[in-house]
């Protein structure tokens, strides 16, 4: 009997150990609570509303920018610096609130920065030829530009990469240092574009009277620059045809609406 009464003692005793451990556990999870929660909920606040704060000022300053007939490029590339560095401040503000010392957060910040900076070479070169790009102005939003092979019309220059539309409507991302370190072909950057046709005839064709065709369509046109040099010359001699070569020029704009039209117009008397 005595020994039951023992147990029943001991399991008392640990059923009260335990207890009291977890309302010391419990007592510890309050106080962690009610001394961090508000900083916690605070922080989630300053995030929440920053985050949106940071698009609402984004979406004034392209704004205002817009109606100061900033160029668009330009534009771009500001916002997505601005973006940036607002949204890092949000994310300073929400540790330093939650209770971070901001003295040893700057500190390990800036060392490392410099082992990031080191990691991430190529991204930097990037922003920074991003820059040279937007000073330098040799490229803005609406070129049509080639480079490697790609090509298509710059939608945005941000601080990493230059977007390229395709005329079957794909994107293209191209990184800011590859445009600086490479050939890029421009290709509306000019107001005059020059559009060269070849255009093969028969040996046995009369080259004097295609010609006088070709340049008799070319005066009737009203998107050939009549004041330019516009020619219509013989390019190369084929085993069964004769290349003309048309020089056409005409505004940048209506390069393409020339180059088709010209073609479908000299179809219709040398078969091309």
């Amino acid at each position: 009997m005595q020994f039951f009464l023992d147990e029943a003692l001991d399991i008392n005793n640990t059923v009260e150990e335990n207890l009291s451990i977890a309302q010391k556990w419990l007592e510890t999870a309050y106080n962690w609570a009610a001394a961090f929660l508000p900083k916690l909920i605070a922080a989630a606040i300053i995030f929440l509303a920053g985050w949106w704060l940071v698009k609402l000022v984004c979406k004034i300053s392209v704004r205002a920018m817009t109606r100061a007939k900033i160029d668009k490029t330009v534009i771009s590339f500001l916002n997505s610096i601005l973006n940036a560095a607002l949204k890092v401040l949000i994310i300073l503000c929400v540790l330093s609130t939650v209770g971070f010392d901001m003295t040893t957060l700057i500190a390990t910040v800036s060392a490392a920065t410099v082992a990031i900076g080191l990691a991430l070479k190529d991204s930097l070169a990037n922003v920074a030829s991003g820059t040279l790009i937007i000073i330098n102005k040799k490229l803005k939003v609406g070129d049509y530009i080639e480079t490697e092979g790609l090509q298509g019309t710059v939608v945005k220059i941000d601080m990493m990469y230059t977007t390229l539309c395709t005329y079957n409507n794909r994107e293209i991302l191209i990184p800011n240092s590859r445009l600086t370190s490479n050939n890029v072909i421009n290709y509306f950057v000019r107001e005059k574009r020059r559009v060269d046709l070849v255009i093969p005839i028969p040996y046995e064709a009369d080259v004097e009277k295609a010609r006088k065709v070709i340049m008799d369509l070319l005066d009737e046109s009203e998107l050939v620059l009549h004041e330019e040099n516009n020619k219509v010359q013989i390019d190369k001699l084929n085993e069964s045809s004769v290349d003309l070569i048309v020089w056409i020029w005409c505004n940048s704009e209506d390069y393409w609406k020339t180059y088709y039209g010209m073609r479908e117009s000299i179809k219709e008397f040398i078969w091309i």
